[in-house]
């Protein structure tokens, strides 16, 4: 992927990821608070409704008590219909009279407080009719057997409860509108006999809701008999066509004049559609901004990344020993200025060190071809020492045989071998070569212990680390045979490790010395520390170094001392096969 390209994709990422989660953030949230905000006007509606119908029905009720209170005197309309109730002996004529002026008088006071009320009637057991009406729908007919209607038998069943008839044209009213009317029974209170039936005819419109519905594109109201399943008012014909029935919020209640109930269903499909302006606004901002950013980024990302582009194209492109400058924006005083400038000064160093080291190749080249001529073959050394040990065999001198044989030895295996890794076998063999020459010097005065177990002979270790050591412990640990005559090697396994400890009885080392030694080892190694030696030992950082540089950390040399007495070099190894 180009750079251009990752430049372009880094901004427009790190610039519509938070865009696109504060925009996501955003539209949920405003979601959320319409559904909210949804659910207090749904809420809000449906009380104002439920209270607008009840408020209507308890004027009903209230109408409907009227007929069962008592005056001062204590006469009322109930103890007046006690000489109606009895059908064998009907009162006369007058007396009807009188009632029927008495009742009107009571009546039109209601009729005129309340405009819903077309007309008000009371049935009597004896047949008689007395009604009040303000004409709106006639009154009732004069052959309606009202005793034999359904309702009026419904009316007594109810036994003081308020019957509500249905939304419809009936057939006892002359007028022939469409009305509603209320019934209910009138109870002597001492004998709890039926005096008679009282009935409210009024306007079918009496519990229309449209004044509260402040909503009715979305809002469906319904009042229904729960007995019956009439409908007395409903604005379904006044919906649109696209009202969604089942995709909204669903409210019921019973209203306080029993059976009937309340039922408001609020579309809120179609309600947050007006609400959507708002969120459809929010995606567009926030597809405007993300268009922005990506054009932004396309264009900082082509101005950022053009510079090094012709660059990177330029360094490509160099062919043949000459390397070729480049004239482009050098007048810039920014990073690209100076990367061009630094650019070209370096084609003029390389150009110039080109030059230079063809000449001195060709002086090294001559220097190698002269070393070549002066060079002793390391054959030499050998055949040399060879030639020693045969003529001191001739002469029967096994001193120096047996030293020039060692010699050679250790020189072979100090410059022959091929690998860093050699047997545990063979370098104890370049010890022995070693302790043998020693020996000699020494006049045998110290003597050397091997503890190896035959399974740890074939174990792979670095070359060249044991060596050292044994000659660390002859001169620093014996001193040169002056303070102990000892020098053990043991092997052994410990914790999937090689464990070597080489051993010495001789002077051993004091605090200060041990300390330093020891924080000598801890140091981080270095290729520099390779083959160097101090005055208080030989070569340990260098194989300490060679061994942890080798197998890693963990690995390596771990000094113990006791002054006067001992010291112990351990070294710890893998075990490879």
């Amino acid at each position: 992927m180009k750079l251009r390209t990752k430049i372009f994709l880094t901004f427009s990422i790190l610039a519509t990821v938070p865009l696109l989660l504060f925009t996501v953030f955003c539209y949920q949230r405003y979601t959320q608070t319409t559904y909210e905000r949804m659910d207090v006007i749904s809420s809000h509606l449906f009380e104002n409704a439920r209270n607008a119908a009840n408020d209507t029905l308890d004027t009903i009720r209230q109408t409907a008590g009227t007929f069962n209170f008592y005056y001062n005197d204590g006469t009322s309309i109930i103890s007046d219909l006690k000489e109606f109730k009895d059908s064998d002996s009907p009162p006369d004529t007058y007396e009807y009279f009188k009632m029927s002026q008495s009742f009107k008088r009571t009546c039109q006071n209601l009729l005129y407080s309340d405009q819903d009320i077309y007309g008000i009637y009371i049935f009597t057991p004896s047949g008689y009719i007395f009604d009040c009406t303000n004409d709106e729908n006639g009154t009732i007919q004069s052959s309606y057997d009202f005793q034999n209607a359904d309702w009026y038998q419904d009316t007594l069943d109810l036994d003081g409860a308020l019957y509500v008839s249905g939304n419809a044209v009936h057939d006892c009213f002359t007028g022939g509108k469409q009305t509603i009317f209320f019934s209910q029974c009138l109870k002597d209170i001492y004998t709890h006999e039926v005096v008679g039936v009282l009935m409210l005819d009024c306007n079918s419109q009496m519990l229309d809701l449209s004044a509260v519905n402040t909503m009715p594109v979305v809002t469906l109201l319904t009042i229904d008999n729960t007995n019956t399943n009439d409908v007395l008012y409903t604005n379904y014909n006044e919906l649109p066509s696209g009202f969604v029935n089942d995709g909204g919020n669903v409210q019921r209640t019973d209203l306080n004049l029993s059976p009937l109930r309340l039922t408001m269903v609020m579309d809120y499909t179609n309600l947050a559609k007006e609400f959507n302006v708002t969120a459809v606004l929010i995606i567009i901002i926030c597809a405007v901004c993300i268009t922005g950013y990506i054009i932004f980024a396309y264009i900082i990302s082509r101005y950022m990344v053009h510079p090094v582009e012709h660059l990177s194209h330029k360094m490509s492109s160099q062919s043949g020993h000459t390397l070729i400058q480049s004239t482009r924006y050098l007048n810039r005083t920014d990073e690209i200025g100076t990367l061009y400038n630094e650019y070209n000064a370096m084609v003029e160093s390389l150009n110039a060190a080109v030059k230079q080291d063809y000449q001195d190749k060709l002086v090294l080249l001559d220097a190698q071809m002269k070393s070549l001529e002066a060079r002793i073959n390391s054959h030499f050394l050998f055949n040399t020492l060879e030639a020693i040990n045969s003529i001191a065999e001739l002469e029967d001198n096994e001193t120096i045989a047996t030293m020039s044989l060692a010699l050679g030895n250790m020189f072979r295996y100090t410059l022959k071998t091929q690998s860093e890794l050699v047997t545990v076998q063979d370098e104890l063999g370049h010890v022995n070569d070693y302790v043998t020459i020693q020996r000699i010097r020494f006049d045998n005065r110290f003597h050397l212990d091997l503890d190896i177990p035959a399974e740890y002979l074939n174990n792979k270790v670095l070359k060249l680390i044991l060596q050292p050591l044994v000659e660390n412990a002859l001169y620093h640990g014996l001193n040169y045979c002056t303070t102990g005559d000892t020098i053990n090697i043991r092997a052994y396994a410990e914790n999937n490790c090689l464990m070597i400890d080489v051993y010495d009885n001789g002077q051993g080392m004091d605090i200060e010395t041990l300390t330093k030694l020891q924080s000598s080892l801890m140091e981080e190694a270095s290729f520099t520390e390779l083959g160097h030696r101090n005055k208080q030992s030989i070569g340990l950082k260098n194989i300490h170094s060679r061994i942890e540089l080798y197998y890693g950390k963990g690995y390596g040399l771990t000094v113990t001392s006791r002054q006067n007495e001992w010291t112990n070099v351990q070294i710890r190894l893998p075990i490879l096969k």
